[in-house]
Protein backbone atom coordinates (compact mmCIF):
# COMPACT_ATOMS: atom_id res chain seq x y z
CA UNK A 1 0.00 0.00 0.00
CA UNK A 2 2.99 2.19 1.21
CA UNK A 3 4.72 1.43 -2.62
CA UNK A 4 1.42 2.33 -4.32
CA UNK A 5 0.87 6.18 -2.71
CA UNK A 6 4.56 6.51 -3.06
CA UNK A 7 4.17 5.95 -6.79
CA UNK A 8 1.07 8.57 -7.19
CA UNK A 9 2.97 10.94 -5.18
CA UNK A 10 5.23 11.02 -8.32
CA UNK A 11 2.98 10.87 -10.57
CA UNK A 12 0.96 13.55 -9.10
CA UNK A 13 4.08 15.67 -9.11
CA UNK A 14 4.40 15.14 -12.50
CA UNK A 15 1.37 16.03 -13.83
CA UNK A 16 1.35 19.29 -11.59
CA UNK A 17 4.14 20.56 -13.14
CA UNK A 18 2.54 20.67 -15.94
CA UNK A 19 -0.74 22.41 -15.10
CA UNK A 20 1.18 24.78 -12.47
CA UNK A 21 0.75 23.35 -9.58
CA UNK A 22 3.87 21.52 -8.48
CA UNK A 23 2.22 20.42 -4.52
CA UNK A 24 2.17 22.27 -1.42
CA UNK A 25 5.60 22.73 0.86
CA UNK A 26 5.36 20.11 3.71
CA UNK A 27 6.70 22.11 6.97
CA UNK A 28 7.98 19.15 9.94
CA UNK A 29 7.96 20.16 13.35
CA UNK A 30 9.42 17.87 15.67
CA UNK A 31 8.39 17.15 19.47
CA UNK A 32 9.96 18.49 22.72
CA UNK A 33 13.63 18.14 23.41
CA UNK A 34 14.09 16.25 19.86
CA UNK A 35 15.01 17.85 16.27
CA UNK A 36 14.34 17.73 12.98
CA UNK A 37 16.24 14.22 12.79
CA UNK A 38 13.53 12.89 14.61
CA UNK A 39 11.47 12.87 11.18
CA UNK A 40 14.54 11.09 9.50
CA UNK A 41 12.43 7.70 8.93
CA UNK A 42 9.16 9.20 7.91
CA UNK A 43 11.01 11.16 5.33
CA UNK A 44 12.79 8.74 3.50
CA UNK A 45 9.82 7.06 3.16
CA UNK A 46 7.68 10.15 1.94
CA UNK A 47 10.55 12.18 -0.26
CA UNK A 48 8.46 15.38 -0.52
CA UNK A 49 9.47 17.18 -3.55
CA UNK A 50 9.12 20.22 -1.86
CA UNK A 51 9.72 20.45 2.22
CA UNK A 52 11.43 22.54 5.01
CA UNK A 53 12.24 21.19 8.33
CA UNK A 54 12.09 23.57 10.86
CA UNK A 55 13.97 23.81 14.40
CA UNK A 56 12.94 25.39 17.65
CA UNK A 57 14.08 25.10 21.03
CA UNK A 58 12.01 23.72 24.02
CA UNK A 59 14.00 25.56 26.75
CA UNK A 60 12.37 29.20 25.22
CA UNK A 61 9.08 30.33 25.98
CA UNK A 62 6.29 29.11 23.61
CA UNK A 63 5.25 32.05 21.86
CA UNK A 64 8.78 33.43 21.22
CA UNK A 65 9.36 29.76 19.68
CA UNK A 66 5.82 30.40 17.47
CA UNK A 67 7.25 34.13 16.26
CA UNK A 68 10.52 32.04 15.15
CA UNK A 69 8.78 29.26 13.07
CA UNK A 70 6.13 31.29 11.64
CA UNK A 71 9.11 34.01 10.47
CA UNK A 72 11.33 30.69 8.93
CA UNK A 73 7.99 28.81 7.07
CA UNK A 74 7.02 32.19 5.59
CA UNK A 75 10.67 32.57 3.87
CA UNK A 76 9.26 29.00 1.48
CA UNK A 77 6.23 29.58 -0.77
CA UNK A 78 2.93 28.21 0.08
CA UNK A 79 0.27 27.37 0.67
CA UNK A 80 1.49 24.59 3.31
CA UNK A 81 0.96 20.97 4.31
CA UNK A 82 2.38 20.45 8.06
CA UNK A 83 3.56 17.80 9.96
CA UNK A 84 3.84 17.93 13.55
CA UNK A 85 4.88 15.15 15.68
CA UNK A 86 3.83 15.86 19.74
CA UNK A 87 4.55 19.54 20.48
CA UNK A 88 5.02 20.42 17.34
CA UNK A 89 1.37 19.61 16.41
CA UNK A 90 0.58 22.24 18.52
CA UNK A 91 2.85 24.98 17.24
CA UNK A 92 1.43 23.59 14.03
CA UNK A 93 -2.29 24.15 15.13
CA UNK A 94 -1.06 27.81 16.58
CA UNK A 95 0.73 28.58 12.95
CA UNK A 96 -2.75 28.08 11.23
CA UNK A 97 -3.43 31.82 12.78
CA UNK A 98 -0.58 33.28 10.66
CA UNK A 99 0.16 30.62 7.80
CA UNK A 100 -1.59 29.76 4.85
CA UNK A 101 -1.89 26.05 5.83
CA UNK A 102 -4.09 23.64 3.48
CA UNK A 103 -3.68 20.70 5.54
CA UNK A 104 -2.10 18.91 8.54
CA UNK A 105 -1.30 15.70 10.37
CA UNK A 106 -0.48 15.63 14.14
CA UNK A 107 1.39 13.14 15.74
CA UNK A 108 0.81 12.32 19.11
CA UNK A 109 -0.14 15.95 20.07
CA UNK A 110 -1.72 16.66 23.58
CA UNK A 111 -4.09 18.94 22.49
CA UNK A 112 -5.87 19.08 26.02
CA UNK A 113 -2.49 19.51 27.84
CA UNK A 114 -0.59 17.77 30.16
CA UNK A 115 -1.43 16.60 34.04
CA UNK A 116 1.67 15.37 34.92
CA UNK A 117 3.38 18.69 33.79
CA UNK A 118 0.86 20.36 35.87
CA UNK A 119 2.02 18.50 38.49
CA UNK A 120 5.46 18.09 37.37
CA UNK A 121 5.93 21.88 37.62
CA UNK A 122 5.79 22.46 41.32
CA UNK A 123 9.37 19.68 41.68
CA UNK A 124 11.36 21.88 38.61
CA UNK A 125 9.28 25.70 38.36
CA UNK A 126 11.99 26.80 35.93
CA UNK A 127 11.04 24.02 33.30
CA UNK A 128 9.77 26.03 30.55
CA UNK A 129 8.12 23.14 28.99
CA UNK A 130 6.16 22.32 32.05
CA UNK A 131 4.96 25.98 31.85
CA UNK A 132 3.98 25.73 28.34
CA UNK A 133 1.84 22.39 27.94
CA UNK A 134 0.68 21.97 31.28
CA UNK A 135 -3.48 21.96 31.19
CA UNK A 136 -4.45 25.28 31.83
CA UNK A 137 -1.23 26.83 30.64
CA UNK A 138 -1.66 30.23 27.88
CA UNK A 139 -0.91 27.70 24.92
CA UNK A 140 -2.96 25.08 25.77
CA UNK A 141 -5.80 27.61 26.26
CA UNK A 142 -5.40 29.51 23.13
CA UNK A 143 -5.10 26.48 21.01
CA UNK A 144 -8.44 25.44 22.44
CA UNK A 145 -10.38 28.46 20.89
CA UNK A 146 -8.41 28.08 17.37
CA UNK A 147 -11.09 27.33 15.11
CA UNK A 148 -9.71 24.61 12.51
CA UNK A 149 -11.43 25.60 8.52
CA UNK A 150 -8.47 22.87 6.88
CA UNK A 151 -8.49 19.04 6.64
CA UNK A 152 -6.85 17.81 9.75
CA UNK A 153 -5.78 14.52 11.09
CA UNK A 154 -4.39 13.65 14.24
CA UNK A 155 -2.49 9.99 14.81
CA UNK A 156 -3.38 8.97 18.41
CA UNK A 157 -0.42 6.63 19.40
CA UNK A 158 -2.11 4.01 22.27
CA UNK A 159 0.47 1.96 23.05
CA UNK A 160 3.41 2.25 26.24
CA UNK A 161 0.61 3.14 29.05
CA UNK A 162 2.70 4.02 32.52
CA UNK A 163 1.25 4.45 35.48
CA UNK A 164 1.81 8.37 36.35
CA UNK A 165 0.73 9.70 33.33
CA UNK A 166 -2.56 10.91 34.76
CA UNK A 167 -4.59 8.17 32.77
CA UNK A 168 -4.41 5.57 29.44
CA UNK A 169 -1.14 7.61 27.59
CA UNK A 170 1.21 6.56 25.29
CA UNK A 171 4.23 6.56 27.42
CA UNK A 172 3.86 10.53 27.50
CA UNK A 173 0.53 12.05 26.71
CA UNK A 174 -2.70 10.60 27.87
CA UNK A 175 -4.90 9.61 24.96
CA UNK A 176 -7.76 11.66 26.42
CA UNK A 177 -5.90 14.90 25.64
CA UNK A 178 -4.19 13.57 22.09
CA UNK A 179 -8.64 12.86 21.22
CA UNK A 180 -9.76 15.89 22.64
CA UNK A 181 -10.22 17.42 19.55
CA UNK A 182 -13.46 17.44 17.84
CA UNK A 183 -12.68 18.90 14.49
CA UNK A 184 -9.75 16.61 13.92
CA UNK A 185 -9.84 13.07 12.28
CA UNK A 186 -8.77 10.72 14.39
CA UNK A 187 -7.19 7.39 13.63
CA UNK A 188 -5.88 5.21 16.44
CA UNK A 189 -2.19 3.32 16.37
CA UNK A 190 -0.36 0.74 18.16
CA UNK A 191 2.50 2.65 18.90
CA UNK A 192 4.53 4.44 21.75
CA UNK A 193 4.91 8.28 21.63
CA UNK A 194 8.61 7.63 19.95
CA UNK A 195 7.58 4.29 17.84
CA UNK A 196 5.23 6.54 15.50
CA UNK A 197 8.15 8.28 14.18
CA UNK A 198 9.50 4.97 12.64
CA UNK A 199 6.59 3.34 11.75
CA UNK A 200 5.63 2.81 7.59
CA UNK A 201 1.86 2.80 8.82
CA UNK A 202 2.28 6.53 10.18
CA UNK A 203 4.09 7.35 6.46
CA UNK A 204 1.05 5.67 4.64
CA UNK A 205 -1.34 8.03 6.62
CA UNK A 206 0.30 11.33 6.10
CA UNK A 207 1.00 10.57 2.06
CA UNK A 208 -2.32 9.38 1.74
CA UNK A 209 -4.02 12.79 3.72
CA UNK A 210 -1.43 14.86 1.53
CA UNK A 211 -2.89 13.15 -1.67
CA UNK A 212 -6.38 14.47 -0.72
CA UNK A 213 -5.51 17.84 -0.14
CA UNK A 214 -3.55 18.07 -2.92
CA UNK A 215 -6.46 16.91 -5.02
CA UNK A 216 -8.56 19.82 -3.45
CA UNK A 217 -6.17 22.51 -4.25
CA UNK A 218 -6.35 21.61 -7.79
CA UNK A 219 -9.90 21.64 -7.98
Amino acid sequence: MLDSIKKWAASLIHRNDEVGFDGLTVIWIHGANQSGLSFQYLRSLTRFKKELVVEYDTSDKFHNNLETLSKEIHQARGPYFIIGHSLGGLYALHLTKYLDIAGAVSISTPFAGSWTADWARFFVPTYQLFRDVGRRSTPIKEAQNIELKVDWTQIVSTKGNVPYHGGQNDGVCTIKSMKSRKDMELIEVSHTHFEVMCSDMVAEIILDRYKKVCIKQMK
